[in-house]
């Protein structure tokens, strides 16, 4: 049952209860006023029958009849039934009067129509009868109708009481539910502020057309851009070239699809690129029409940084195993070609042009056997406190006569504090050797290396490798620290990789910092350093 047909149903009860109350109060008073027993004896009889002929129904209704608005209009047609019945028995002044209570019952009931109906009921029967027994009113008015005049302002009290006290239940009843709802709705979204304000995910909110509605702090944070700057903006977060596709994810949740999980790349204020973990939601009014979206976005950069190294770990472990197998199968009959042409070469003067090349060829082969080994058995260490500065000269002193030949200048800027180290010197110098090998095989036209130390707070030293070079393509970037890749016509693919496998074992770190095409590349080395006190 629904809540306003419970309301009709009470509102009936109780009704039904006051037209019980209003009967026998009119018979008592009929009795008490009139003086002629045998009329009051007559009309008391009649009224009781039709009186009781209304109301006996009536509560049948109340208790049998499910269609509680039939109950209503049944309680109303009855009412005016007694009325007129009251009229045309004892046309008297203060009957037409009750006529009122007719609309009163209606407004009771707070139906419009049935107000309405009742109040042209009452005017037509209050025309009518004025005109019919306007005469037999006005000669039988007495000094006795004040009683009935009270008894109507005591009925309609009675009403009044009865609908102020019904209302007022029904008020605490609202204003109780409405507080338990406003309570309810406080704590939703004190729970909705809370996560959305603190929650470690940046939070967006954004219409259908993607402009920004509100964000979360840790949108700010991750991404850059203040909350005011870009509300009303189309979210600033999406790359130029990921903005169709973002449109398209839009429209598929407007029409009621939730996007779960995507992983996709997102732009910083800065420019930086990250990966993204990104959940959209619809957001719904009442009516469930979808009206904005909600993102959660995860910031997955580490993630997926940490997953690249594990898959380069891997290939570093299978390039060992291939390594150390096909080194030593490769080494020995390596070894006995190249003695045989060797003698070749001394021998036969008429063959020496190609027995040189041959040698070339044979040592470029040695070299990388070589690398192989150190790849697949990595040298023991040999662990000894040093000074940084130290290395770095050695290896620039060492590649300043190359680099004068070819044009480059190579400068080493001096430390601001002396940096130690504990590590195995030799090992340390082949990481710089390669690094200072690769910028100046990336220099064919000559240029300049810049080598800048830099201490760190948390312990570290980093060094800054930097030449104005050919530089590296963003394509190639995210390939060129894989084992056995190359861009050189006579490179290995493994250099990067043993560089990294000796900084790892000093507790360091390599990085290709920086690199555009034709402007040239900055490395990072990062290793620990240890006081000395």
């Amino acid at each position: 049952m629904s809540e306003s047909m419970k309301l009709i149903q009470n509102r009936n009860t109780i009704l039904v209860k006051l037209l019980w109350f209003f009967f026998m109060a009119d018979l008592i008073a009929i009795f008490t006023v009139n003086s002629k027993v045998e009329v009051v004896y007559t009309f008391i009889g009649f009224s009781a029958i039709v009186g009781l002929c209304l109301l006996i129904p009536l509560s049948a209704l109340i208790l049998y009849c499910k269609n509680h608005a039939i109950t209503m209009y049944s309680i109303i047609t009855a009412f005016y039934i007694y009325i007129v019945y009251l009229i045309m028995s004892n046309p008297s002044l203060v009957n037409y009067l009750f006529l009122l209570l007719g609309i009163m019952i209606c407004f009771f009931y707070q139906d419009g129509k049935l107000i309405v109906l009742s109040s042209i009921a009452s005017i037509l029967l209050l025309g009518y009868f004025y005109t019919t027994q306007f005469s037999i009113i006005v000669e039988s008015m007495t000094k006795f109708d004040v009683i009935y005049f009270i008894l109507f302002i005591i009925f309609s009290a009675i009403l009044y009481g009865y609908y102020a006290r019904f209302t007022n239940r029904l008020w605490l009843k609202v204003f109780s539910e409405v507080k338990e709802k406003e309570e309810a709705l406080h704590s939703a979204q004190e729970h909705f502020q809370a996560f959305f304000m603190y929650n470690n995910d940046a939070m967006v909110v954004v219409d259908l057309l993607g402009n920004v509605i509100n964000v979360n702090p840790a949108y700010e944070r991750i991404y850059g851009w203040k909350k005011e700057d870009i509300l009303g903006e189309f979210l600033p977060s999406i790359p130029e070239t990921h903005i169709k596709e973002a449109k398209q994810r839009f429209c598929r949740v407007e029409k009621g699809e939730r996007i779960i999980g995507f992983e996709t790349v997102d732009i910083c204020k800065d420019g930086t690129l990250i990966h993204v973990e990104i959940t959209i939601s619809p957001i719904c009014d009442q009516f469930g029409k979808v009206i904005a979206l909600s993102e959660i976005c995860r910031d997955i950069t580490e993630r997926k940084a940490t997953e690249e190294l594990l898959r380069q770990r891997d290939k570093l472990v299978l390039a060992g195993e291939m390594a150390a197998g096909v080194a030593h199968e490769v080494r020995n009959p390596l070894t006995s070609l190249n003695g045989f042409i060797q003698l070749i070469h001394e021998t036969d003067s008429k063959h020496r042009t190609y027995t040189t090349i041959m040698l070339s060829e044979l040592k470029r082969i040695n070299d990388i056997v070589g690398e192989f080994l150190l790849l697949a058995k990595p040298q023991s260490l040999h662990m000894e406190i040093g000074l940084l500065e130290k290395v770095l000269s050695d290896v620039t002193l060492l590649f300043k006569t190359e680099g004068a030949l070819n044009n480059i200048s190579i400068s080493l800027e001096p430390f601001q504090e002396p940096a130690y180290i504990q590590g195995d010197t030799n090992q340390l110098k082949q990481v710089f050797i390669n690094l200072l090998k690769n910028s100046l095989e990336a220099m064919p036209n000559g240029g300049k290396i810049i080598i800048t130390p830099k201490t760190t707070e948390d312990g570290f030293v980093d060094i800054f490798i930097k030449d104005n070079g050919v530089g590296i393509s963003k394509a190639l970037l995210s390939k060129i620290q894989e084992p056995f890749f190359t861009t050189k016509e006579k490179g290995t693919g493994l250099g990067l990789v043993i560089i990294q496998n000796i900084l790892h074992q000093h507790q360091g770190s390599f990085v290709i910092y920086d690199s555009k095409i034709n402007e040239g590349t900055t490395v990072r080395v990062r290793l620990p350093v240890i006081n000395i006190s």
